[in-house]
């Protein structure tokens, strides 16, 4: 037997982007064979719905609303729901998992963090980062950049991303040796299908998100549910915006990111 875990989603509570309450969620994942959820709404510098004047516990509380609505439906039904948050930088994008409500409220400052401080301060308290959608093309984006030093995994098969953008950061992960995680990235329990959906497949299930930071951390064998077969990457697969790639302290590297997804580091 697998268990199916759902790493990406978000809810309208939290994420401005949202269209579901977090309770919407849970009978759908259940009807769709999954085996738990991780909420991971929107932080403060993403797009995020709480007002960024509130007073920080106050902002926290808010914040972690959706997830807490979603895990009280979850535990009405015997349906476990773990807890995680997606931060922006300059449209590069993280997924951290492994802490919680009460460390968040203790640190006000996280607002203020470089990459570099997200990944140190974050790993320091046992939790992890994971760099999401990599090579993702939106609006809000100008460019794209690669944390390969700051992160612990990748999100190589993001299920609301064009299948090129999927190639590449399956690529990129090969290429760094980071493990790699996928995710349906989802904003809706109206619309959602199973099988449209992405997410992680484990053998055993997960009693805690400490589990699945630490399958990550020390890089376990875990599967991945797809909702299609990954495109291979080919070095005809480009990417849509100027790539920057950055080093241990997060500053931008002088490097050929193509040269380095055909021949490797």
């Amino acid at each position: 037997m697998t268990y199916l875990y759902e790493t990406h989603m978000h809810t309208s509570q939290a994420s401005a982007c949202g269209r579901s309450l977090g309770r919407d969620y849970i009978q759908k994942y259940m009807d769709a064979g999954y085996s738990g959820i991780i909420v991971t709404d929107h932080f403060y510098r993403g797009n995020c719905r709480i007002d960024r004047d509130l007073p920080w516990p106050e902002f926290v509380n808010q914040f972690c609303a959706g997830y807490e609505d979603a895990r009280n439906e979850g535990e009405k039904r015997g349906f476990p729901v773990f807890f995680g948050w997606e931060e922006n930088f300059d449209g590069d994008e993280y997924l951290i998992y492994g802490l919680d409500k009460a460390w968040m409220a203790a640190h006000p400052e996280m607002p203020t963090w470089t990459r570099k401080q997200q990944y140190d301060i974050v790993r320091a308290a046992g939790g992890c980062v994971v760099q999401a959608h990599p090579f993702r093309a939106r609006g809000y984006n100008h460019a794209i950049y690669l944390s390969h030093a700051l992160c612990d995994a990748v999100e190589g098969f993001n299920a609301a991303n064009e299948p090129r953008w999927n190639s590449l950061a399956l690529r990129y992960a090969e290429v760094i040796g980071l493990p790699v995680t996928a995710g349906s990235d989802n904003h809706c329990a109206d619309t959602m299908r199973p099988e449209k959906l992405a997410g992680v497949t484990f053998e055993r299930p997960l009693n805690s998100i400490g589990d699945y930071v630490s399958a990550i951390l020390e890089k376990r064998s875990f599967g991945l549910r797809l909702p299609a077969p990954a495109e291979p990457w080919t070095d005809a697969v480009t990417p849509d915006l100027p790539c920057h790639w950055l080093d241990a302290e997060g500053r931008e590297d002088d490097v050929n990111v193509m040269e380095i997804l055909r021949r490797g580091l």
